[in-house]
């Protein structure tokens, strides 16, 4: 398949692996609009893409909030206007974050809610004709913590979860009217050198365990597990060779995907096999 002058949507592409996808489906000739919550987070992404030799015409920037009620709405009529028209969505919206599960509140749940799920459905909704018509992809930016829950980690791997559901319930719906519809899990994704947020989310992440009172390990990319960093730019490449493949879904990497299918069939065995491979403190453990 061919990007050339296909108009494209990245949610969440103004920082982190989304501002690294836009910039490849730029490069592959997509005319991109990106979108980040924040008007000064837009304009520091259009400088980023600037430097790194992303002609201006072929991305755009906007502010908006998707988990805020019209926004979704907004977005793709503000598409169709900057673009013309809409063939492709990648929803690269997310918020991940340390937590223990039986101290999280109600409220943080919603907040996980919001940014990983909610966010989702107005725009899903908003463009669902006009990506069907083109025969267009959505594709959507899970984690593996959405299939394997890692210490720590609950409210994010909840919401997680609730995506992938999300996911395949659309694709059941969109399938049938040509619509590609692909969930990425992916485990941690090594930052890009020039990324306008690169320093906040360790930071965010060692402060959230240390207000928890949770163990220093919980911090670390994966939590207590110990996963390499993805390198962003050959995780973009990939997704969009799976967008070419059409396939439902791509997990990296693969071996976490083994394991998730382990615990399915399995579900003893795999999840012993899973709490020998984290690292999680027994002192933490049974606080």
């Amino acid at each position: 398949m061919t990007w050339h002058e296909r108009r494209v949507i990245v949610a969440g592409g103004t920082a982190g692996f989304g501002l690294v996808l836009a910039r490849h489906l730029a490069a592959a000739g997509a005319r991109v609009l990106v979108v980040g919550r924040s008007a000064a987070g837009v304009r520091a992404a259009l400088e980023a893409c600037e430097r790194g030799g992303v002609p201006a015409d072929r991305i755009h920037g906007l502010a908006a909030d998707l988990a805020a009620a019209g926004e979704g709405h907004r977005v793709a009529g503000e598409a169709v206007r900057l673009l013309g028209g809409i063939d492709d969505l990648f929803f690269c919206v997310g918020r991940s974050g340390r937590a223990a599960i039986l101290k999280a509140s109600r409220a943080t749940l919603q907040e996980y809610l919001d940014a990983n799920l909610l966010a989702a459905v107005e725009i899903t909704q908003a463009v669902a004709d006009d990506v069907a018509a083109a025969r267009g992809h959505l594709a959507y930016i899970g984690s593996l913590a959405g299939k394997l829950v890692m210490p720590f980690m609950g409210p994010y791997s909840v919401a997680k979860s609730a995506l992938a559901a999300y996911v395949d319930a659309v694709r059941l719906e969109l399938a049938p009217r040509g619509v590609h519809v692909l969930l990425v899990s992916p485990g941690p994704i090594r930052r890009a050198a020039d990324d306008p947020a690169a320093d906040r989310a360790a930071e965010r992440y060692a402060a959230e365990a240390a207000a928890a009172g949770l163990p220093q390990e919980a911090a670390a990319p994966g939590g207590t597990t110990s996963l390499a960093q993805l390198d962003p730019d050959r995780l973009a490449r990939d997704i969009l060779a799976a967008c070419d493949r059409r396939t439902s879904e791509l997990v990296v990497p693969r071996k976490a995907g083994l394991m998730a299918g382990l615990i399915e069939w399995f579900p003893d065995a795999g999840r012993r096999l899973l709490s020998r491979m984290t690292r999680m403190p027994r002192r933490a453990a049974n606080r």
